[in-house]
């Protein structure tokens, strides 16, 4: 418990944990701690081998032992601890941690959102109270565009020669992105194992095809299509070769490079697969790649749409309770809030991160109604996952994360939405799955 002035003054200085983690993380300093061991390394010797001032190594260090990320041991000593492991890529300091190729952990995911993200986030106030801005519907004018000074996408931008790393830790983020979610909650989610043989599912903006890949792995009667821009599907082809060796050759995978704005050329698909996809754009232009797929799809096609929604904070639309899954059958013990409260905080920190880089959002589930309809298609049901229910492998830790005792199938993390849509004459049902 504390007064109310302290946790409005807490909650404004949030940004500086993301600072220091960002500090931590570009640094190296979590991997050399780690190379200490566990009687931890002092500041001196930190600052020794990454070459930072040893007093604000030990600045940034201390706000994140206070939020129990770090342990410091005596004065100015630090050591891990099973939270600030995962900051941790598992690489030697001496054998460049910033490639995360095979790295362990979240730094990637990390470094996304204290780097651009975080930058970003200073103009949001700028861009969202500029009227002239937000009502010329510019999809280039973000936070982001005013940060760095540019008038193209995110994606654009990190095609540029200067951030080639940016892009390359972007795809790696979004593959432990991936592995938040647990295991099998997208292989068993859906019936990937009745479709019939050599269906083809296209994986639409699927960077270098993880999702795929994980079905892919436990159902070797089906086709795959990993889809994206051309540089992403260069690391999709070289990440499938190593992760599932011959499936390419087997004719089990293929890469096409594909503008998701533009018309679907394949016809054939049986399943359309879209994961954090639609979240990257506004209804504008989120309805073009909707629609897209919907005039490629056949009458048996199906779309599976996987991304976080929003919950209400209130509790859900009673008015979609006739779909299922849409209406949560249980709700947590007061006092915590319908939405499970401050622990299920990855959907609205996510979709406040949309709103910085991109002009993406996350939506709630009348949202995603509204547009998937105008689309042409049409929502049949719906299942949630926990956000993180385990985490990426550590050496240093078990890292497994138990929800069963949180509540049933509605657990306090962000949830996945996946759909499954069938196309009809006026239009498609969809499955969330």
């Amino acid at each position: 418990m504390q007064y109310p002035a302290r946790s409005i003054l807490d909650a404004s200085y949030g940004w500086v944990v993301s600072a220091a983690l960002g500090v931590v993380a570009e640094s190296s300093t979590a991997e050399i701690i780690r190379e200490a061991g566990p009687q931890g390394c002092h500041i001196d010797d930190i600052a020794k081998k990454n070459g930072m001032d040893p007093t604000k190594i030990a600045r940034v260090l201390r706000p994140l032992a206070t939020q129990h990320i770090f342990r410091e041991l005596s004065p100015n000593v630090f050591a891990h601890n099973r939270i600030s492991t995962l900051i941790d890529t598992g690489k030697s300091f001496r054998s460049n941690p910033g490639c995360y190729t095979g790295a362990e952990g979240l730094a990637a995911f990390v470094l996304l959102n204290t780097d651009e993200t975080f930058k970003a986030a200073g103009y949001i106030q700028d861009v969202v109270l500029d009227e002239a801005s937000e009502s010329s519907g510019d999809e280039f004018n973000t936070a982001l565009n005013k940060a760095f000074g540019t008038h193209i996408d995110l994606f654009s931008w990190y095609e540029k020669p200067d951030n080639r790393k940016r892009y390359k830790r972007f795809g790696f983020a979004m593959d432990v992105s991936r592995k938040l979610t647990p295991p099998a909650a997208i292989s068993q989610g859906f019936q990937w194992s009745a479709l019939p043989e050599k269906t083809l599912i296209v994986d639409v903006g699927g960077g270098i095809g993880s999702l795929s890949l994980e079905i892919a792995q436990v159902n070797p009667h089906l086709r795959f299509l990993i889809q994206d821009k051309q540089g992403v599907i260069r690391q999709a082809e070289q990440h499938w070769e190593t992760e599932l060796p011959g499936a390419s050759a087997a004719g089990r995978v293929s890469f096409g490079e594909h503008d998701f704005f533009g018309p679907q050329s394949v016809k054939d698909a049986g399943i359309f697969l879209l994961r954090l996809v639609v979240h990257d754009w506004s209804d504008a232009y989120a309805l073009k790649i909707l629609k897209h797929l919907r005039d490629a799809a056949q009458s048996t096609t199906k779309l599976i749409v996987i991304e976080n929604v929003v919950p209400l904070v209130c509790g859900e639309d009673e008015s979609f309770k006739h779909i299922p899954g849409a209406v949560p059958t249980t709700l947590p013990p007061k006092p915590l809030l319908p939405n499970y409260g401050i622990v299920n905080m990855v959907p609205y920190f996510v979709d406040i991160q949309m709103m910085a880089i991109l002009r993406g959002c996350e939506r709630t589930f009348p949202h995603y109604w509204d547009l998937l309809k105008k689309a042409g298609w049409e929502i049949e049901g719906s299942s949630y996952s926990p956000w993180v229910n385990c985490l990426p492998d550590c050496r240093k830790a078990s890292l497994k994360l138990d929800t069963r005792s949180l509540g049933p199938k509605f657990a306090p993390m962000s949830i996945v939405f996946g759909c499954n849509v069938r196309k009809t004459v006026s239009s498609s049902r969809l499955n969330r799955w």
